[in-house]
């Protein structure tokens, strides 16, 4: 385990004032109002009639973004958000259990109370979903803990797919290629069909020959990359065997067995598809077990 006190601040926030009560009497929701740092929290708790249910006795865990987060949104998109909206993304910021900082390890996931998963890395830093930098730790309260973040959490369902994939630190080397490839732009954009993006997972890029992904041209990586991904949204209850082209125009063969989809490169390769179903705003993400390669 990594214990950690981590009460330094990111460099574009001001220290929050909050401090843990001396008599431990608040609740979560009670030193979110006693504080100025947290006035858009506490008004978007009351829009999503939640303050009764952080009020009640828990415990939760609550990573409360500050107003600096909150300010950080596209302008309006706070106030586009719907009721059932706002309250999903508040009750992802929620998870049932009292987690202090000296519980972590170095990886782990967590049920958010809206029923989608948080990320959390703990090293120098403690970060969720990849993006959010707890900025002060270990807040107590009466019914629970609070950890000050510096941005807002987004379940899947309100990011691209290339935001789905940054978020797990299980996809990272993946997001490292995207990146290298020049294709984040591209898989981040609009597409009346949507993408299906097939993910190999870090270890399936960690069983490549060593040197492999480092010895290949941003063309030869854009060429391999884009064989993972479907020009359309294709869910798992929609995939049936046969043979797929790819945004690389090159095919993939795909088969089920016993409820198991797998699919098979150009090159002879099969690999599985260990989770699916990851659903984004212009697409879904299925984690497979092995990177795909196209015979050319």
């Amino acid at each position: 385990m990594i214990c950690l006190t981590l009460t330094a601040c990111s460099d574009n926030d001001d220290p929050v004032s909050t401090t843990p009560p001396d008599d431990d009497q608040l609740n979560i929701v009670e030193i979110a109002q006693d504080s100025d740092d947290f006035n858009i929290l506490v008004s978007a708790l009351g829009d999503a009639d939640l303050v009764s249910a952080l009020s009640a006795e828990g415990p939760f865990t609550v990573f409360a973004p500050t107003d600096n987060a909150f300010e950080s949104l596209p302008d309006g998109l706070l106030e586009s958000l719907t009721p059932d909206q706002l309250t999903e993304i508040l009750s992802y910021h929620v998870i049932s259990g009292e987690i202090m900082s000296g519980d972590l390890s170095e990886e782990q996931s967590a049920s958010a109370l809206s029923g989608g998963d948080l990320y959390i890395t703990a090293g120098d830093q403690v970060v969720v979903n990849g993006k959010a930098t707890v900025t002060t730790a270990d807040i107590e309260a009466s019914n629970g803990v609070i950890h000050v973040i510096d941005d807002i959490l987004l379940p899947d369902a309100f990011l691209d797919v290339v935001g789905v994939v940054m978020k797990r630190y299980t996809l990272q080397t993946l997001v490292g290629a995207v990146v290298d490839a020049d294709l984040a732009e591209t898989l981040m954009a609009e597409n009346e069909a949507g993408y299906t993006v097939f993910a190999p997972s870090n270890e399936a890029f960690a069983a490549l020959p060593d040197g492999t992904l480092e010895s290949l041209t941003q063309e030869d990586l854009q060429g391999i990359l884009t064989y993972h991904v479907l020009a359309a949204e294709v869910l798992s209850g929609e995939i049936s065997p046969g043979t797929v082209e790819t945004v690389n125009g090159a095919e993939l063969d795909i088969d089920i067995s016993n409820g198991t989809v797998t699919l098979t490169d150009q090159t002879g390769n099969t690999v599985t598809v260990t989770t699916a179903d990851l659903q984004g705003t212009n697409g879904v993400v299925h984690v497979i077990d092995g990177v795909l390669l196209p015979g050319s």
